[in-house]
């Protein structure tokens, strides 16, 4: 039997574990029959536990409606049974990619080969409060700060009128509403502006304003933020003005996990060129590469480019590793 073909996973989300998941028991299990090329799945990711993000402004604003805890799942016993020699799920970040090697630097000073590479490593915030990309201990010391000083704020402000921004308000405003001077500064003309229906998001202020949060539109942003010595946070504005409060909430400003792409790899937002259609990698020259999620050139940002692009996804790998087992009948 001939080595295993590798593919490694660089990303432990929802891009990354769906992509595993389909891998081991959709589209593998096919290719291996009848014994000529065996496979095996590599995940790469800096933590060991899937945070279910979209449960994040509750875990933030009411812990214990939903605790970190429950946010927070481990990672391998969904895995356990496959054997290592199909799945091996390393705890690290990725530093560097040499193509020309097929290898994959880490920060442990480990390298790991790969046959075929799926990309899916997210993005960060300005705050770790909203994903583990930079491990899990980030992500707790986050939400202890920011759980020891809400209860006793009288002032609240979220930056971000996206449906993070307002889905963290309307938790705020459900929680705190009457008790709490809740302010949601959208930085756009409207909330949840990448929806095409702008009604949306005239409701979504309805129903914030009713629960007692104050929404500002008209562009204004933050641009900068310091804390005081007695820990309020002062926030300058876009529009000149300064604004001082208790606990400030940044639910915006993410940018893609690609600092460890080559840069020929990367558009011009640093996103990873990616076909819309297949999810191959969209470079010349360059087979067995493929991204998924909000690292990918074709995401608009939302869950829904990872449930919609998945069975394109799969279905390209399973097309390209076809294709190679062909070849290398035809070859001998």
């Amino acid at each position: 039997m001939a080595a295993a073909h590798q593919i490694v996973i660089i990303g432990a989300s929802f891009g990354g574990l769906g992509a595993a998941h389909g891998l081991l028991k959709d589209v593998l299990p096919g290719l291996s029959a009848g014994g000529k090329q065996s496979y095996k799945v590599v995940q790469i990711a800096p933590h060991a536990e899937f945070y279910w993000k979209i449960g994040a402004p509750r875990t933030i604003v009411n812990p214990k409606a939903l605790p970190v805890e429950k946010a927070l799942i481990p990672i391998e016993p969904h895995f356990k049974k496959y054997q290592p020699e199909q799945y091996e799920f390393i705890v690290a970040s990725v530093t560097s990619i040499d193509p020309s090697t097929k290898t994959l630097h880490l920060s442990t000073s480990a390298t790991v080969h790969y046959d075929s590479l799926v990309i899916a490593s997210g993005t960060s915030f300005t705050t770790p409060l909203w994903s583990i990309s930079d491990g899990v201990e980030e992500l707790r010391a986050a939400l202890k700060d920011i759980h020891e000083r809400l209860p006793g704020a009288h002032s609240v402000l979220i930056a971000g009128g996206g449906a993070v921004g307002v889905e963290t308000a309307g938790e705020l405003g459900e929680t705190y509403g009457k008790t709490k001077e809740i302010t949601l500064l959208s930085g756009q003309q409207n909330l949840l502006p990448r929806l095409h229906n702008k009604k949306i998001g005239q409701d979504a202020q309805s129903r914030l304003t009713k629960m007692g949060v104050k929404v500002v539109n008209d562009n204004v942003r933050v641009t900068s933020h310091t804390k005081t010595e007695d820990g309020k946070e002062v926030l300058q504005l876009s529009n000149g003005e300064t604004k001082t409060v208790d606990v400030y909430i940044p639910a915006t400003g993410d940018q893609p996990n690609s600092k460890f792409v080559p840069q020929e790899w990367l558009d011009d937002k640093n996103q990873v060129k990616t076909d819309a259609q297949t999810l191959r990698l969209s470079v010349p020259d360059v087979t067995g590469v493929y991204s998924i999620g909000t690292v990918s050139s074709y995401s608009d940002g939302t869950i829904l480019d990872v449930k919609f692009a998945l069975p394109a996804l799969l279905e390209s790998i399973k097309l390209d590793l076809q294709g190679q087992s062909k070849a290398t009948l035809v070859h001998f």
